[in-house]
């Protein structure tokens, strides 16, 4: 067999080679949305305003390797936090039963299903957020410190807006400009 051939046949071989690839590099999946500080501070600014939060240990229980069940919970205290969205339900009815204030995060798309729970209200945001692992979900959120079942906050919505564009101005930071001494070759002046 000629070159052509064998080339041919590794072609065929490896044809959908990076489809082949793409299945074993990580996805990125809701649990692992690290909030942008820029996002938290506005969606704790927003909740301390609307909630009357001044004063009351804020609590984050989800940090990688956290475990919300285990971690203390001084009396008084709120969870603002973004926690895994694939147990959401599941954290929700563990404060609840627990009596702890709390304003988690939301994937949109399904915070309605969390109303099933008595005493959860839905604020529904709708914001665009862009999270450091680079995944994009429209976000809402979901609290026990509503009298409603659900509400809107474009307040909200408009403050995480700007954080959101805040977060991508300084991911994207301007590479810095070199200046080399004429006697330097650089491939763009070759």
């Amino acid at each position: 067999m000629g070159k052509g051939g064998a080339t041919s046949q590794t072609k065929e071989l490896f044809e959908d080679y990076d489809g082949f690839v793409e299945k074993f590099k990580p996805k990125k999946t809701t649990d692992d949305c690290y909030t942008p500080p820029q996002v938290y501070r506005a969606v704790l600014d927003w909740a301390a305003a609307e909630y009357g939060l001044a004063g009351r240990e804020i609590v984050r229980p989800f940090f990688p390797g956290g475990d919300y069940e285990r971690h203390p919970y001084p009396e008084g205290c709120a969870v603002v936090d973004n926690p895994p969205f694939s147990i959401l339900a599941r954290i929700v009815r563990f404060y609840m039963a627990r009596g702890i204030d709390f304003f988690l995060f939301a994937p949109a798309l399904t915070v309605f299903g969390l109303l099933r729970q008595e005493g959860v209200c839905a604020v529904c945001a709708g914001a665009a957020v862009e999270y450091e692992n680079g995944a994009q979900v429209n976000t809402s959120f979901v609290t026990n410190m509503e009298p409603w079942r659900a509400r809107s906050a474009p307040d909200l919505n408009e403050a995480i807006a700007r954080a959101v564009a805040d977060f991508r101005r300084e991911r994207r930071r301007e590479l810095p400009r070199y200046e080399y001494p004429d006697a330097v070759l650089t491939a763009a002046r070759l």
